[in-house]
């Protein structure tokens, strides 16, 4: 802060205190000025006007919380990036254990069709069949889920778009789930009908 400005501030401070009828600053009151005063001349730079030093201030904090929002951006965008690709891998693998435990059984069924002894009970095993079935139905659901989730918080669906898009997040969480709940029913039934026939 340059001096001229220090000696305006000092001077504006005593007509104000002039004009608004005071005739007497005690010692302590001018004591408590000084020390504010000599507050804000330590915190503007030697030599520059106290108006320049508080702009480039204001510049650098500006600039540090533009920098701080534009990290935060960037990993609420990667960490959205990564939900993004495990939810999908959570849906593919859903998808193909059940369509392969499906197939696989359906395999199986045949070749126990065609054999001449069957000590295994084909009546368990189409019902891991169905619920290997099941699965893949909920995988799918979870699938078409997924677009209505993403439709809705992208503001698809205008003032329901955020509930839309929730409702959306929900059922495909509990769809991929459900799938995993299926295969693994499925598993447990195939398991069962070949050991204990």
């Amino acid at each position: 802060m340059k001096s001229s400005e220090v000696v305006q501030i000092f001077k504006s401070a005593v007509e104000s205190t002039k004009e608004s009828g005071i005739e007497k600053v005690s010692i302590e009151d001018l004591e408590a000025y000084s020390i504010r005063l000599e507050g804000a001349v330590n915190e503007s730079p030697e030599g520059i006007n106290a108006g320049e030093a508080n702009m480039e201030k204001y510049r650098a904090d500006l600039k540090a919380w533009i920098t701080a929002r534009q990290h935060q951006y960037e990993h609420n965008l990667e960490m959205l990036r990564s939900v993004i690709t495990i939810g999908q891998s959570a849906l593919k693998s859903a998808l193909l254990i059940n369509g392969g435990a499906a197939v696989a059984l359906l395999a199986f069924l045949g070749r126990l069709f065609t054999s001449e002894s069957m000590p295994i009970s084909i009546g368990c095993l189409s019902l891991a069949l169905l619920q290997f079935v099941w699965g893949v139905l909920a995988a799918a659901i979870a699938a078409g889920a997924t677009y209505f989730s993403q439709a809705g918080y992208a503001g698809e669906f205008g003032p329901w778009s955020q509930r839309i898009g929730f409702g959306g997040h929900m059922v495909a969480v509990m769809g991929v789930f459900a799938a995993y709940v299926f295969f693994a029913v499925g598993a447990w039934q195939a398991h069962s009908a070949m050991n204990f026939g």
